[in-house]
């Protein structure tokens, strides 16, 4: 297939309308993943340097991520402390620190495909050891410091062959000190950065979405690097020297994706604590963000300080977190961002990036999450068949599927758009009802009776007291959805006083339930 790509950016940059439903250029990608790829590597390069990779053939992210912008002083990473205020990492310093430490390893016994344990916080130690370890040909993982039995139990699953920390913390290292890798010395460059094979493992994850959590899940080359072209161009639009930042933003599910996206487009990841912002609000104006993550927690902080967003071109929500829409409207009209472009982004850390985006667009704050461009999957039966879902529901998994972890997301399909379901937990007999995430209230208003992302029925209307989900903070008799229609022939439906389903803590089960009582005789859906 032949993709316009300059099109395509322009669309994006313009918006889609509303009603349009997934574009066709997108609904080609997922059918021909590889030529999507092809074409957008060619665009992505414009007039800089040129990739060193070839989509579908070998991968150098040593050169592709740093080497290309090492010669620039832009910068890769901006991160705050508190105590020494901004902390500045040029792909200059980038380069030629990552280039002495991967000298250094490489006497030290670190060789292509060994496993080698990132155990830093976010900071230039971290971006410094990933790059270095590319560059070797190291197989990655990323763990925080934080809890002795967290770690213990990660990097017993784990078994790597050597782990990068701070001489500081070689005591949550019980058992692994004789693995620490010696990071002091100053080695003059002398190597060659490492072509990855598309099958070969660039990283060991673990993503807070795989079942069980302790399980490392292994990022393919061929993802790592698709997903970094994929969201740097479209999902986020970031270019050279543009911020990419994410506030609150799940360390283990969201790196080192968001890293490779920014390091990819040359692009600057700008890395701010929560309690931090909380201090001082400022913080997060003082530079121009391209696209900014924005977690609920976030968002209280800047609703309670009265901070206005004037510096934000793109924001972006991950439509796993729970959804208070008086919140969300409220933080967007208060922060100014009315004009300003939106966007769900669901990110699998074994999947290289993004793997459910909604269009970058001026609109109001929805369930769409349809699968990002450049994607093969299939919607499958929620009991875990391995069959395809027999109607508009099913579990979203990526293809092939034999080497990924299970399938987890529960996707609905309505009038061509695509509807963040919620998140099962796979049992025996398929995907159980229990949700992941403990939901908080969808508190409606009473101009979103039958609102479009509400796979209901219009026939459906919502109290001004109702609720989508089960809230502790409304009294049980309130969470109830009232006003059923009847039919010409005057028979009533039997749920017209049920709990409301929809929203992040449906189980696939009640939405099949409901979802299959649309075409139920006597229930006369309204327009």
């Amino acid at each position: 297939m032949i993709f316009d790509v300059r099109k395509i950016l322009e669309q994006l940059e313009t918006g889609t309308p509303a009603d349009t439903g997934v574009p066709v250029w997108q609904q080609q990608s997922w059918e021909d993943p590889e030529g999507f790829a092809a074409a957008l590597a060619v665009a992505h390069v414009g007039r800089g340097a040129p990739l060193k990779s070839r989509a579908g053939q070998h991968y150098d992210f040593f050169h592709d991520l740093v080497v290309r912008h090492g010669n620039t002083d832009r910068v890769a990473l901006r991160s705050y402390d508190r105590r020494s205020g901004w902390q500045v990492l040029t792909y200059r310093q980038l380069h030629e620190q990552a280039s002495r430490r991967a000298t250094e390893w490489a006497r030290q016994g670190v060789k292509a495909g060994a496993k080698v344990c990132l155990f830093y916080s976010v900071g230039n130690e971290l971006l410094i050891s990933l790059v270095a370890a590319l560059g070797l040909g190291a197989c990655i993982s990323f763990l925080p410091p934080q809890g002795r039995r967290f770690i213990a139990r990660r990097l017993a699953a784990l078994a790597p062959d050597h782990v990068a920390a701070e001489p500081h913390q070689v005591l949550l290292l019980e058992g692994f000190e004789k693995k620490l890798l010696n990071n002091q010395g100053q080695a003059s460059p002398a190597f060659t950065s490492h072509t990855y094979k598309p099958a070969e493992p660039v990283g060991l994850l673990f993503s807070p979405l795989v079942e069980p959590p302790g399980t490392p899940a292994p990022l393919l080359a061929e993802d790592a690097w698709r997903g970094a072209l994929v969201d740097g161009l479209l999902t986020f639009g970031v270019g050279p020297g543009e911020h990419l930042a994410a506030p609150g933003f799940h360390p283990l599910q969201h790196l080192p994706a968001f890293l490779f996206t920014t390091l990819l487009r040359g692009a600057t990841y700008l890395h701010l604590e929560l309690p931090d912002i909380e201090a001082n609000p400022a913080l997060l104006t003082e530079h121009p963000v391209r696209a900014l993550g924005v977690t609920p927690a976030l968002r209280d902080v800047l609703l309670r300080t009265r901070t206005q967003l004037k510096n934000v071109a793109h924001w972006f929500r991950n439509p796993e977190e729970p959804i208070d829409w008086q919140s969300w409207r409220a933080w967007v009209k208060q922060c100014g961002l009315s004009t300003v472009p939106s966007s769900n982004v669901l990110v699998e850390p074994s999947a290289g990036g993004a793997v459910l985006v909604s269009p970058r667009r001026v609109r109001d704050v929805h369930t769409e999450a349809p699968p990002a461009p450049g994607r093969r999957w299939a919607l499958h039966d929620v009991n875990m068949s391995g069959q395809e879902a027999p109607g508009d529901l099913g579990v979203f998994t990526l293809l092939p599927d034999k080497e990924r972890p299970p399938a987890y997301l529960v996707l609905t399909r309505s009038y061509g758009l695509y509807h963040y379901g919620g998140r099962g937990r796979r049992g025996g007999k398929g995907v159980s009802t229990r949700p992941s995430r403990s939901p908080r209230p969808f508190r409606s208003s009473p101009s979103c009776a039958a609102p479009p992302w509400c796979p209901l029925p219009r026939a459906v209307s919502l109290a001004t007291t109702a609720t989508c989900c089960s809230s502790s903070r409304v009294p049980r008799r309130s969470r109830r959805i009232s006003g059923c229609r009847r039919s010409a022939a005057g028979s009533s439906s039997s749920w017209g006083r049920s709990t409301c389903p929809t929203g992040p803590s449906s189980s696939p089960s009640i939405l099949a339930r409901w979802t299959g009582r649309w075409t139920r005789p006597g229930v006369t859906p309204s327009t």
